[in-house]
């Protein structure tokens, strides 16, 4: 695995096409999310709502649902998905969230967030505005070759950056942070060569070893108190040792009321920002943080009813009837999720780096294929997409 760069002045957004399937022309594109038009759309709403109205499940669909796991092929013919994976229960808090950015976010918190023990504490916080602003005019610029580096954000203009020598921390558009201690980096980065390893932690080994990775998290957490982030969810943790020092690389992500926010998708469009946080934790501290469009305030949340994901398995079968979802049943999705999707602007700027001054979150149900598989391009000759999403309320296909 190749170990991951934190960038600290520059945007660090992928830029690609988050794609649809076209219309038929029975399918229709907004704010990211398909949705299908006349007797589809119809169908689909149906299914949505068949618990409110009361229909009687049938005894395979109790069986599913007490079960908590789903084996089993969706779809007939040539166009089908396989599911083999555990369902989580549907929790009763889930909402539709409007995030704004965090003026909380301010040179008092920075002091705080640095951590100085000691030395003269530079402010530099106009030469890291001067490289952001001139990183937006070069990426918004076409170069020699025609092609341009365009991105969305979410948050403002603002940057504030303090240094003493051996601490760096900043923050930027009052959604994103950065923070290195230089002498826990250095040891971090000294056991790379002779003897290193890097082992992948999965969930159940959280609790696991002398410094387990969950302790790791609880170090990173504190750390994160002051930027206001409370909760996060993992999505990569390697254990990296070597040279008599060790450390957690760590990807995540933030979390509200215990569900994690993830986009259905394996690439990024202008549009859509992906909140994402990199960390090296060791047993001594937090050597690196950073976090990309992640610190944010919650300034409304809106409860809903989630759909069951027995309801889910009708509503697929729906798309893939309908071709909106084309997959040729080789690929095994081994990993179900109740996750929150960042809704995308569906209509950004071409010609301009995007700032959002506000991001919605919805749940979707969200459907993985094996992060293996897809890493090592197992199914590299198969059809079907990486992710699946289905709005957890509507019905509609989050399309990726």
């Amino acid at each position: 695995m190749k170990k991951t760069v934190c960038l600290t002045l520059a945007a660090a957004v992928c830029a690609a096409v988050l794609t649809g399937c076209r219309e038929a022309p029975d399918a229709a594109e907004g704010n990211g999310i398909l949705h299908a038009q006349g007797d589809m759309e119809r169908q689909i709403q149906e299914i949505a709502e068949a618990d409110a109205l009361g229909q009687t499940k049938t005894e395979a669909e109790i069986q599913l649902q007490t079960a908590g796991s789903y084996q089993g092929t969706v779809g007939t013919g040539e166009n089908k998905i396989a599911i083999d994976a555990e369902i989580p229960a549907v929790p009763g808090n889930l909402s539709v969230i409007t995030l704004k950015p965090d003026d909380g976010l301010d040179m008092e918190a920075l002091l705080v967030f640095l951590d100085s023990e000691g030395g003269a504490v530079e402010d530099t916080s106009q030469e890291l505005l001067r490289v952001i602003e001139e990183n937006d005019k070069v990426n918004a610029t076409f170069d020699e070759n025609g092609e341009r580096f365009l991105y969305s954000k979410f948050g403002d203009h603002s940057a504030l950056q303090l240094g003493d020598g051996k601490k760096e921390a900043l923050f930027r558009n009052h959604t994103g942070a950065y923070y290195v201690n230089h002498t826990l980096m250095e040891k971090c980065q000294g056991i790379y060569g002779r003897g290193y390893s890097e082992t992948p932690v999965t969930k159940v080994q959280m609790g696991e070893g002398d410094f387990p990775a969950e302790r790791a998290k609880e170090i990173l957490l504190d750390k994160l108190e002051v930027v206001g982030v409370g909760d996060i969810a993992m999505k990569k943790i390697y254990y990296c040792k070597g040279d008599g020092y060790s450390f957690y690389n760590m990807e995540f992500v933030p979390a509200y009321d215990g569900i994690a926010v993830d986009i259905a998708a394996s690439s990024y469009a202008l549009g859509q920002v992906y909140p994402i946080g990199f960390a090296f934790v060791s047993e001594e501290g937090v050597a690196e943080v950073n976090l990309t469009d992640f610190c944010a305030k919650a300034a409304k949340k809106e409860a809903v009813t989630a759909i069951s994901f027995e309801q889910v398995l009708k509503i697929l079968e729906q798309y893939l009837g309908n071709g909106m979802i084309a997959s040729d049943g080789t690929i095994t999705y081994d990993r179900v999720e109740l996750n929150y999707y960042p809704v995308p602007n569906p209509a950004p700027d071409p010609d301009a780096i995007e700032y959002k001054s506000e991001l919605t979150l919805v749940p979707i149900w969200h459907i993985y294929m094996p992060l293996d598989e897809y890493v090592d391009g197992g199914y590299a000759n198969a059809v079907g997409p990486v992710h699946i999403g289905v709005n957890a309320v509507t019905g509609e296909l989050v399309e990726g």
